[in-house]
């Protein structure tokens, strides 16, 4: 056992592999064994005997090569210490959560939103025509013949005939004479007096409307004495 530093062994200190590999945080020291505990969001925790600890310096516990880890709920055996790395990248990998050495990375995910146009139909319109009737008044002058009858005075003597008697008296005389008159007569026909010309247009507006969107925000919790510089991150503090 190589145990020379042993006396120095305190919960806090950060556990190594004999590669300089980080394995997690001594959490408990047991009957022989130390308690390792890796992971942030679904931490796990494995055992090292004390006989594989090489040294405790600088604040940190550095193991032997070989060591043998072992995991706390199943007491299987982890030979390397990249088994107990592969082991946590299982466990996490499900949640999306990735742990590079000693950083643990947790995508934030959001909702964005954009329009989406479709082409729906809102109805028709159906044009027909219809007939409808008006009466219209129509002025025309029109014409008619009369007989008209003029009696004139003869001056006596001023028409006999030589001998004494007018020609063609005392003769029944019957003469005919036409009268003409205008009538009206409506002819219609059909003109086109307009056209009705029909088209599309596009009337363009502008459509707005709040839709809720989701984001996902980091949110880091001290607890205990634990103090954390989380930068940008925000850090509530909460008694417990």
């Amino acid at each position: 056992m190589a145990g020379d530093g042993t006396e120095e062994l305190r919960t806090g200190l950060a556990v190594r592999g004999a590669d300089g590999r980080r394995l997690g945080t001594l959490v408990g020291l047991d009957a022989g064994v130390l308690v390792v505990e890796r992971g942030f969001f679904w931490p796990q925790r494995f055992t090292v005997s004390r006989s594989d600890v090489g040294a405790v310096k600088d604040g940190e516990v550095r193991l032997l090569g070989g060591a043998a880890l072992r995991e706390t709920h199943t007491g299987a055996l982890l030979s390397e210490p990249a088994q107990a790395r592969e082991s946590l990248a299982r466990e996490t990998s499900g949640a999306s959560v990735r742990e590079e050495g000693d950083d643990v990375r947790v995508p934030l995910a959001r909702e964005d939103a954009y329009p989406l146009l479709r082409m729906r139909d809102v109805g028709a319109v159906r044009v027909r025509k219809v007939v409808r009737t008006e009466l219209k008044q129509l002025t025309v002058e029109v014409r008619r013949e009369e007989l008209v009858v003029e009696r004139l005075p003869v001056q006596p003597g001023a028409t006999a005939a030589p001998e004494g008697t007018p020609a063609g008296a005392f003769e029944e005389l019957e003469q005919v004479i036409p009268l003409w008159r205008e009538d009206v007569e409506v002819v219609k026909r059909a003109v086109v007096y307009e056209e009705v010309h029909l088209k599309k247009a596009v009337e363009r507006r502008t459509w707005t409307e709040e839709v809720p969107l989701r984001q996902e925000v980091a949110r880091v919790e001290e607890e205990g004495d634990a103090r954390l510089d989380v930068g940008d991150v925000r850090s509530d503090s909460h008694s417990h």
